[in-house]
């Protein structure tokens, strides 16, 4: 029998391990080694559970939950946010425990009709709204945009816990529940992946979320996120880190994004990178095709510059390319700058294309230059090119 583990007193995970999870929101966020979908008991004179699972892990859930209570009914279900990784399983809780009283936003409630058109009772709460269990009570903080309309955090200060769903998450499926059973490297690195290719497009709404937070004046022992390590012992560094990462905060260097398919496109990269990297600017330079769009998206997180480059295929730049543009401009990235660059055969249009949409997406040029060439990079254009990643270079240390 699967089990629950205590993680305070009278509070446990009940939530599953998801091994082998390779492609996360579907082709958006490859990663590497699995999740987890956590969800939470809390066990007062009302049985109270923090989000549910997928359905397909729904048994795992249910038995971890015998395991604290038995046959005792639970009595509240939280919905805090209706993305089917948390809400999926919710239909069969609720046939297992027919009298559970549900919980969720405004936005929550529309969007779990919206998707498994079935009413309940759903008691709608906002901000600053709570519910006494018992020795416990919960306090309900709305969390709209991050990375839903409905997203909301259950906070409960007898134990000084926050159950942040999405935000705070990170992809680390593994039996140590706790963030310092892991370093903080990791931990941080991991968040930076989740934040990246989740909650990027949302800055804005996590810097006002932060200070609100922070002006009601929680105290946190711990923040329990519907993915991945609970924080107990790195809190500190982690809200810090999301400080940063909601600014966009930068640091000198720059990405180099391309597709090539007889290198030509390839050679200007990477003479790019040779005059950059030698100018003492980091750059990180990847072929598009042949890498997880969660790396590029984290290493263009802390980045202050992007590079894209693209051969022409029939007067249109590469498929990948022009994916990769769309996926820039859907992020609303700020205080970045970008330029476009490629090899052409006979017809010199493609590197203007992705010029002009960086342009639409709100990318400054870093430098102003028209970087093409004509089929394979000469001797002299690759010097000059390298020249051009000096140049990129001292404009990156100016920004």
């Amino acid at each position: 029998m699967k089990k629950a583990i205590q993680i305070k007193e009278n509070i446990y995970w009940v939530g599953v391990h998801d091994f082998n999870c390779r492609k996360f929101h579907g082709e958006l966020f490859p990663i590497e080694d699995g999740t987890t979908y956590n969800a939470y008991l809390i066990v007062d004179e009302q049985v109270t559970l923090i989000d549910t699972v997928e359905e397909e892990f729904l048994d795992i859930m249910l038995e971890r939950i015998q395991s604290v209570i038995g046959d005792r009914p639970v009595d509240n279900i939280i919905v805090q946010h209706a993305e089917p990784d948390h809400s999926s399983g919710f239909l069969k809780t609720m046939q297992k425990y027919p009298n559970a009283v549900p919980y969720a936003s405004n936005a929550g409630v529309k969007h779990m009709l919206e998707q498994y058109f079935k009413e309940y009772a759903y008691n709608k709460v906002k901000t600053g709204d709570t519910l006494s269990i018992g020795k416990n009570t919960l306090t309900f903080v709305e969390m709209p945009m991050i990375h839903w309309p409905d997203n909301m955090l259950t906070y409960l200060p007898e134990s000084k816990i926050a159950f942040s769903n999405d935000a705070f998450g990170q992809h680390i499926a593994s039996y140590k529940l706790f963030d310092d059973e892991h370093s903080l490297e990791t931990c941080l690195d991991k968040a930076k992946d989740y934040y990246a290719n989740i909650v990027m497009p949302y800055g804005l709404q996590v810097n006002n979320k932060l200070k609100q937070i922070l002006d009601m004046n929680l105290e946190f022992d711990m923040i329990a996120p519907a993915h991945g390590v609970i924080w107990r012992s790195y809190i500190s560094e982690l809200l810090e880190a999301y400080k940063q990462f909601a600014n966009f905060s930068s640091k000198d260097k720059v990405v180099i994004v391309y597709e090539s398919v007889w290198k030509h496109t390839q050679m200007m990269a990477e003479a790019l990178a040779e005059g950059i990297g030698r100018s003492g600017v980091e750059v990180k330079v990847f072929k598009n095709s042949e890498t997880s769009t969660s790396l590029i998206m984290k290493e263009i997180l802390d980045a202050k510059a992007i590079l894209a480059g693209s051969g022409n295929y029939n007067n249109f730049m590469a498929p990948s390319m022009a994916s990769f543009l769309e996926k820039l401009a859907s992020c609303k990235i700020k205080g970045k700058k970008a330029l476009g660059f490629g090899s052409y055969g006979w017809a010199n249009v493609v590197t203007k294309e992705i010029n002009a949409r960086l342009e639409k997406a709100g990318f400054a040029p870093v430098v102003d230059e028209s970087v093409t060439v004509n089929f394979t990079p000469s001797h002299d254009d690759l010097n000059a090119l390298e020249e051009l990643g000096e140049k990129i270079a001292d404009a990156v240390k100016n920004m």
